[in-house]
């Protein structure tokens, strides 16, 4: 689950009612992204994973620079479809001891795994390459987590195990397709990035950002303008508005909306 804080338990008077005030300055994209997931509050609104996902698709499908690598039907589709094994985990809220809602960053290794592995299969059906994609973005999360080094043995050895497995998967898919390393390593740049802006609309983030993907050699950059977030250099040409589904927690009168979302 993509947590969004409504209601901070902060004095969020510098923000607008939005929380944490923003950071002065850049910041990298996730570290944005992770303070908000780790924010207090006493009411959120939810974004399921599988539609966190959807809406990395649909940014995707929109990107129009010549400096991003070209994301064909197949691409998108596998973008769009990258979370949608999270979807066994995000019918009910899951509360910590807090009585607050789990974000997706705090779920164990066993039920994080499932979760990609089952990604990953969706997107296997998509095409050969829709599952290399996911594969390696999972597999990239999944070395990264042993970096951290956070887990107990058992649950270190699950990641090990799955990073194995997925290389198994990979070569076989790679047999599949024509496409070479290279071009394939600029795809999941292409799908980590859609990811976390995703995530950055998702959980209602407000600073000004850096991603850390590179394309013809440059960072993209994020920065708001009221309700419009800017891109540097530009991906959107004139703009796009899209929105994203969420639901209140605790649930209320108002218990959906639909979160707009506008880039220019």
């Amino acid at each position: 689950m993509v947590l969004y804080p409504v209601i901070s338990l902060l004095d969020d008077s510098a923000s607008g009612g939005r929380g944490c005030p923003p950071h002065t300055g850049t910041v990298p994209a996730f570290q944005s992204i992770e303070r908000k997931q780790r924010q207090d509050a006493s009411e959120w609104w939810l974004v399921a994973q599988p539609d966190h996902a959807a809406l990395a698709g649909d940014l995707a499908a929109r990107i129009v620079s010549a400096e991003f690598p070209r994301l064909d039907a197949e691409v998108v589709q596998a973008i769009a479809a990258h979370d949608d094994g999270w979807a066994a985990f995000d019918g009910a809220a899951k509360l910590n001891g807090r009585e607050r809602p789990l974000s997706f960053l705090e779920m164990a290794p066993r039920d994080f795994l499932r979760a990609w592995h089952d990604s990953i299969e969706r997107a296997e059906q998509v095409a050969p390459i829709g599952g290399i994609l996911v594969s390696e973005h999972f597999c990239r999360l999944g070395r990264w987590r042993l970096e951290l080094a956070e887990d107990k043995p058992e649950e270190t050895q699950l990641v090990r195990d799955f990073l194995a497995s997925e290389a198994e998967r990979q070569q076989q898919l790679s047999r599949q397709q024509h496409r070479r390393t290279e071009e394939i390593l600029g795809l999941v740049d292409a799908l980590q990035f859609c990811d976390l802006l995703s995530l950055y609309l998702c959980c209602g983030a407000q600073d000004s950002v850096e991603f850390p993907q590179k394309f013809s050699g440059r960072a993209i950059c994020l920065r708001h303008e009221g309700e419009l977030c800017r891109m540097q250099p530009p991906l959107f040409g004139r703009g796009v508005s899209l929105a994203v589904q969420a639901r209140r927690y605790p649930a209320a009168e108002s218990s959906s909306i639909s979160i707009p979302v506008l880039l220019g």
